[in-house]
C-alpha cells in the first residue's frame, strides 16, 4: 500500500481493497486471484482459486505472488471447484509455507482428495522418466556413444529423482560426464494427501465469516460436482464491498448436475470466458451419441480373426465427464436406442469420482435423483463392469469375442490407461474412438480430432475434408497408424457459452461497477467483454497478467 492510500485509510477509515490477477489472466489455466484488504488494524490477504498452469508447468515452479510476498503471507484461500487448474497448486503452496485454511464445498473436498495425490503421482513419474533420460544422455556423452532415446534403451537411473535433490536413492554420476541438474516434481503424491489437512468445507448458501469483516457464500455453479460461484463480502456498513468470482460455470441445462444458481449480484465480478466468443451447438445429444455408437457397433461386429471384435473407446475426464457419458449410455440402452453392449469403466480415478457422485446424490438434478430414488444406479448399464487395476485394463486390450465399449481417462488422451488402449486399437479399422470434449493444443486427442466434423475450436473456411484426417500420430514418441474411425462430440462441454453467462448476469438486481474477464484465450476474452458491454451495457475489461485493480 502506497503513502497516499495509507493517508486515506488513516483519515477515512475506509478499507483499501486490491485485486491482483496472477493466473488465468490472458489464458485458460492456472487460476489465481489475490485479494488484499487493508484495514486500520491489519491487512488480510487471501486467494481465490489455486490452480496449476496445465499448459505451462515451469510457471508453477516459480513464486507466482507479487514481488516480496510469500505463501506465508496468505491468510486463507477459497477454491471454487476441484479441477486441477483451479485447485492443483495447493500442495505446492503448503510446501512454500502456506498453513491454511483452504475453503471449498464438501463435494469439492472429496474430489480434491482424489485429484491432488494423483497429480503428485503423475509428476513423480514424469520427473523420474526425465531424470532417467538425462542421466542416459550424460553417460552417452561421457562414453562417446549414442543411443536412440525413443527406444527407451541405454543408461539407468540410480534412484527416484536423483541424489542432487536430497531425495533418497540418488545414483552416482560419471566422473567424466558433464553434471546434469536432476529435476524434482512440483510436489509428490504424499504432499497431495498431506495438503488435504488444510481444507475446510462450507455448504452452499451458508454465509460464513473467514476473517474480521470478511464473509463468503457459495452457490451452485453447475459446472462440476461441488463447483461454486464465490461471493466475497469485505468491510462493514457503507464501506462494504462485494466481489463475485464465478470459477467455472455450467451451461443453462446440465446433464446429471443441477443448473447454475442465480445470485443477486455484486459490486465487482470476475467471470470465466472459455466460450466467450462461441455458442454451443443446439442438438439432441442422445441422438448424436446413439448414431455414433450404432455405426461403431456395426463396424465392430465385422472384426477380424487376429484382433477379434472391434472396440468403442470413449476417452473422458475422470471427474464429471465420465459420469455424464455413463448416464447417457444407461438411458440409450434402456430406451433400446443402442445395443446392450458390455460397458467398462477403466481407471481407479474414474471409479473413485463416480463413487463421490453417488455419495453426494443431493447435488444431482431432479432426473438423476429420480433414478436413484427408484433404486437404480444412474452410472451403470445392464452389462457394466469396472476395470480397477492394471491387469483388468490389460485384459480389455486382448482380442474380444463381441463388441465392447470402454470409458476411460484421460479425456484428452495425454496420459492414463486410455493411451494403451489407443496404441492397441487405433491401427485397426474395426475400432472407433469417440472424443467428447475440448482437446488441448499439443495433446494426442487434439492431433486426432483437429479435422473432425463439428470441432468448435478449429477455424475453417470450408467444409471438412475427411481425407485430411491424420493417417499417423505420435504416441509416446513412436509413430502409430490410424485406421480406426475417430469421432468428436462437443456436446459434453461443462462450460457455459457467452449467452449462458449473459443470461445469468442479466438476472443480477445489482449492477456491478466492473466485470473482469479471465479463463479464456485472447479471442474468447475479448468476445466475452464485448458481449457484456454491448448486451448489458456494463463496464467490462480484460485484465493483463499481474495487473492490479483497486476496488473502490
Amino acid at each position: 500500500m502506497n503513502r497516499r492510500e495509507q493517508k486515506q485509510l488513516a483519515r477515512t477509515g475506509k478499507p483499501v481493497i486490491k485485486l491482483h490477477f496472477l493466473g488465468a489472466a490472458g489464458g485458460v489455466t492456472g487460476s489465481l486471484n489475490l485479494v488484499e484488504v487493508f484495514a486500520r488494524e491489519k491487512v488480510t490477504r487471501f486467494i481465490l482459486d489455486v490452480g496449476l498452469h496445465v499448459d505451462n508447468e515451469r510457471a508453477d515452479h516459480q513464486n507466482r505472488l507479487p514481488k516480496g510476498m510469500t505463501m506465508k503471507d496468505i491468510d486463507f484461500v477459497v477454491i471454487s471447484h476441484a479441477h486441477l487448474d483451479h485447485s492443483g497448486l495447493l500442495p505446492k503452496m503448503m510446501l512454500d509455507g502456506f498453513t491454511g485454511p483452504a475453503y471449498c464445498t464438501p463435494a469439492t473436498r472429496d474430489l480434491m482428495e482424489i485429484l491432488l495425490p494423483d497429480s503428485g503421482h503423475i509428476q513423480e513419474e514424469k520427473v523420474e522418466r526425465l531424470n532417467r533420460r538425462n542421466e542416459r544422455k550424460a553417460a552417452e556423452t561421457a562414453s562417446g556413444k549414442t543411443t536412440d532415446t525413443s527406444t527407451g534403451k541405454g543408461g539407468r537411473n540410480g534412484g527416484k529423482y536423483g541424489k542432487r535433490n536430497g531425495v533418497k536413492g540418488g545414483g552416482a554420476k560419471s566422473l567424466t560426464a558433464p553434471a546434469t541438474e536432476s529435476r524434482k516434481p512440483l510436489y509428490t503424491e504424499e504432499d497431495g494427501r498431506e495438503s488435504m489437512k488444510l481444507v475446510r468445507t462450507i455448504d452452499y448458501s451458508v454465509r460464513t465469516k473467514l476473517a474480521d469483516d470478511i464473509y463468503v457464500t457459495f452457490t451452485d455453479a453447475g459446472h462440476l460436482l461441488g463447483s461454486a460461484v464465490v461471493l466475497m463480502e469485505m468491510g462493514a456498513g457503507a464501506n462494504k464491498k462485494s466481489l463475485c468470482f464465478t470459477g467455472n460455470v455450467g451451461r443453462g441445462t446440465m446433464p446429471v448436475l443441477k443448473s447454475l444458481e442465480a445470485i443477486k449480484g455484486a459490486d465487482y465480478v470476475i467471470t470465466e470466458s472459455t466460450y466467450g466468443n462461441r455458442l454451443h451447438v443446439v442438438r439432441d445429444r442422445h441422438a448424436r451419441l446413439a448414431d455414433i455408437v450404432n455405426k461403431a457397433y456395426e463396424r465392430a461386429k465385422s472384426g477380424s480373426k487376429s484382433n477379434g471384435s472391434g472396440v468403442i473407446l470413449i476417452p473422458a475426464f475422470a471427474v464429471g465427464r465420465a459420469q455424464i457419458v455413463l448416464d447417457d449410455l444407461r438411458q440409450l440402452i434402456a430406451d433400446g436406442a443402442i445395443p446392450n453392449l458390455r460397458v467398462y469403466l477403466d481407471g481407479r480415478m474414474s471409479i473413485k469420482a463416480t463413487e463421490v457422485h453417488r455419495k453426494h446424490a443431493e447435488l444431482l438434478n431432479a432426473e438423476t435423483a429420480a433414478v436413484i430414488a427408484a433404486g437404480k444406479d444412474p452410472f451403470s448399464t445392464p452389462r457394466f463392469e469396472l476395470a480397477r487395476e492394471w491387469p483388468d485394463s490389460a485384459r480389455l486390450q486382448e482380442a474380444q469375442s463381441e463388441p465392447i465399449l470402454v470409458v476411460g481417462s484421460s479425456g484428452m488422451a495425454n496420459g492414463g490407461r486410455i493411451v494403451s488402449h489407443l496404441t492397441k486399437r487405433l491401427p485397426h479399422k474395426e475400432n472407433t474412438v469417440v472424443f467428447v470434449g475440448y482437446q488441448g493444443t499439443g495433446t494426442l486427442g487434439n492431433a486426432l480430432v483437429r479435422f473432425a466434423e463439428g470441432n468448435p475450436f478449429v477455424e475453417r473456411t470450408g467444409p471438412v475434408d475427411p481425407t485430411a484426417a491424420p493417417k499417423t500420430v505420435n504416441v509416446q514418441g513412436k509413430p502409430l497408424k490410424v485406421r480406426a474411425t475417430v469421432e468428436f462430440m462437443s456436446d459434453y462441454s461443462g462450460h457455459a457459452d457467452y449467452m449462458d453467462i449473459i443470461n445469468w448476469l442479466g438476472k443480477f438486481t445489482q449492477k456491478p461497477k466492473m466485470v473482469f474477464m479471465v479463463h479464456g484465450d485472447e479471442d474468447a476474452l475479448e468476445g466475452m467483454r464485448d458481449q457484456v458491454a454491448t448486451r448489458l451495457r456494463w463496464n467490462a475489461t480484460v485484465p493483463k497478467a499481474r495487473e492490479v485493480f483497486e476496488l473502490s
